[in-house]
C-alpha cells in the first residue's frame, strides 16, 4: 500500500512540475495594413525586399509565461523571425515584394514583452531602416483577454501575438517615413 501511495506522488509531482509549451495560430496578414502599403508605395512602382529582423542585445525570444514553460508563437520560429515573416506577407499580398530589389528593409526588435496577468497585453518596439534612409522607431501596446488559470492565460499570450504584430506593423507602415524607405 506504500508503494501505490509513494508512486502516487511520484507521478503526481512530476505531472505537476512539467513543463507546457504554447503555441498561437497562425499569422494572417491584416488587409488594412496592405492597403497602406499599396497606397504608400505601390503607386511608385518600388519593390522592397526584407533584410534582418532581429532582436536587440537583451531581449528575451524565449518568454516564460507563469513557469508553464516559454510562449512559442510558432513552432521552429522565434518571435523575430514570425515578425519578419509577417512583414514579409503584408508586403507581398500588397505586390512590392521582391526579393531581388535593391531597396531592403531591416529592423531590430527593441522590445518585446507580455503580461498575462490583467490588464493582460503585448509590447514591442522596432526600429525600422533601409539602405536608403533614416531609422525610425514604433511601438505597440497590444491588449488582450486574460484568463486567471495558468494555461489558459498563457494560451491568450500566445494567441494574442499575431493581432499584436499586426498593431505592430499598422504602426510601420501608417508612419510617414515608410515611404521614406525606398527613396
Amino acid at each position: 500500500m506504500k508503494k501505490i501511495i509513494g508512486l502516487s506522488a511520484l507521478v503526481s509531482i512530476m505531472f505537476v512540475s512539467g513543463c507546457s509549451t504554447t503555441n498561437s495560430i497562425p499569422y494572417k496578414a491584416s488587409t488594412a495594413n496592405v492597403i497602406t502599403i499599396q497606397q504608400a508605395i505601390a503607386d511608385s512602382g518600388e519593390k522592397i525586399t526584407l533584410g534582418d529582423i532581429k532582436p536587440a542585445a537583451g531581449v528575451d525570444e524565449s518568454p516564460m509565461c507563469r513557469l508553464m514553460g516559454p510562449v512559442k508563437v510558432a513552432p521552429g520560429k522565434t518571435l523575430s523571425q514570425y515578425i519578419k515573416d509577417a512583414f514579409q506577407e503584408e508586403l507581398f499580398l500588397a505586390q512590392v515584394y521582391d526579393v531581388n530589389s535593391k531597396n531592403v528593409i531591416s529592423a531590430e526588435v527593441t522590445e518585446i514583452k507580455f503580461s498575462s496577468i490583467s490588464p493582460a497585453s503585448w509590447k514591442i518596439g522596432m526600429r525600422v531602416s533601409s539602405n536608403n534612409s533614416n531609422s525610425y522607431e514604433v511601438s505597440t501596446d497590444y491588449r488582450f483577454d486574460t484568463s486567471w488559470d495558468a494555461y489558459s492565460a498563457c494560451q491568450n499570450v500566445a494567441d494574442a501575438f499575431g493581432p499584436a504584430v499586426q498593431n505592430l506593423l499598422k504602426q510601420v507602415v501608417s508612419d510617414p517615413k515608410f515611404k521614406t524607405l525606398t527613396k
